[in-house]
């Protein structure tokens, strides 16, 4: 068996490999090495069993996902046509991208807040659950996605219920505030560092509508949450430290991806007996 090719985001996988290849090239017992190889294979028989048992994604989305991979994101950059150094692993995918239509489904959401557009993958899976007056409000500070994801938003029935905008995440949110604007569903997945400051503008300053939900992408960012030599400053560490600190907010962190944390007001969730 060889080892994994896929895109994973858990550091445990890298561990695996490498110590593969360490014993391949001490040349190990063929009984570890097979051991190690098979460990691999499993994650990825894992990965496509969650696949096969989850909904398919739209036609639409897995366009998204094929102009994600092939576009020249390095050369872009180099050029000065993106800000950000913007790579496929940004891209939500499938499998979340199914979680967030299940919980924007669930909540019975008709506005839905975006926070990090990048190719819109997300966007456009949480539009598909919404009423068709729903309205998804995607936002992001690189002009040259918003060019870009016009046409992959074009490209399908729900794409009319999103709406782009560009600019610093965190005044987009204060703008909206100001003009009384409120979601029934929040995603984050834009600036780690700026995570508790979305927190708080969403569930402080009214953001958040009564009885909303807010999911957080790279709840791990690839262990820097849990790895026992990670940094005390690492913006995602301090992250869950402040949420579970919070004794107001309910809170779940899933091990989808690079995990996916739910965070509702504790008085929505824990009922008077």
């Amino acid at each position: 068996m060889a080892s994994s090719n896929k895109m994973h985001y858990d550091p445990t996988i890298g561990v695996i490999q490498k110590t593969l290849e360490a014993a391949q090239r001490t040349k190990a017992d063929p009984e570890v090495i097979e051991g190690l190889e098979r460990a691999l294979k499993l994650v990825d028989l894992r990965d496509d069993y969650a696949l096969q048992c989850s909904s398919q994604e739209s036609a639409a989305c897995r366009e998204i996902v094929k102009l994600t991979l092939s576009h020249p994101w390095d050369e872009l950059k180099k050029e000065g046509k993106t800000i950000w150094n913007l790579t496929p692993r940004m891209l939500s995918g499938p499998l979340e991208g199914q979680l967030l239509k299940s919980l924007v489904s669930i909540q019975r959401a008709r506005r839905v807040l975006d926070v990090g557009m990048y190719t819109g993958y997300s966007a456009l899976a949480m539009a598909e659950a919404l009423p068709a007056d729903g309205v998804v409000v995607t936002l992001d500070m690189d002009p040259y996605l918003e060019q870009l994801n016009r046409k992959s938003f074009a490209a399908s029935p729900h794409g009319s219920k999103i709406q782009i905008r560009i600019g610093q995440a965190i005044d987009s949110m204060k703008e909206m505030v100001a003009k009384g604007e409120k979601f029934d569903f929040i995603f984050l997945d834009a600036e780690k560092s700026e995570y508790i400051s979305y927190l708080k503008i969403a569930l402080d300053d009214g953001l958040l509508a009564e009885n909303g939900s807010i999911a957080v992408d790279n709840a791990f960012r690839h262990g820097a949450g849990y790895l026992p030599d990670s940094d005390p400053s690492n913006p995602t560490r301090q992250f869950g430290e402040y949420v579970a600190k919070n004794a107001s907010l309910h809170k779940v962190l899933i091990p989808v991806r690079d995990g996916v944390m739910l965070i509702r007001r504790l008085t929505d969730v824990e009922r008077e007996k």
